[in-house]
């Protein structure tokens, strides 16, 4: 059987939302922050939201930095700035918010905000 393209949209705002454990609002709210940018069918005016499963785990990771009291605002600003996450100053500060970033900025969603 062949493996699912974890790139191909798949799951309705709803699903994703029950797989990510929170409400569907907050996906539009991560949206609406640019923080995701799900694919949008062509079938209606507006278009359904449709999440890949790697759209999934960047949205773990983001909110995985939302529990570790990382604001939304300062998400944004980090994905756009370019920081060295190699920089030892910043491993002692907060080493769990540093390797989020790294996983962040390796994950080839990445590619959509570094442009």
């Amino acid at each position: 059987m062949k493996q699912p393209d974890p790139n191909e949209p798949f799951y309705q705002i709803s699903q994703a939302a029950k797989l990510l454990g929170i409400t569907s609002d907050r996906l539009r709210t991560y949206e609406e922050e640019g923080l995701i940018k799900p694919y949008r069918t062509k079938h209606t005016k507006d278009g359904k939201r449709l999440f890949s499963q790697n759209d999934i785990e960047w949205i773990t990771m983001i909110r995985d930095l939302i529990k570790l009291g990382v604001s939304i605002p300062t998400i944004r600003i980090l994905l756009s700035a370019k920081i060295n996450i190699n920089n030892p100053i910043l491993k002692e500060k907060d080493i769990e918010i540093i390797e989020l970033l790294k996983k962040l900025k390796s994950h080839n969603i990445f590619e959509i905000f570094d442009k």
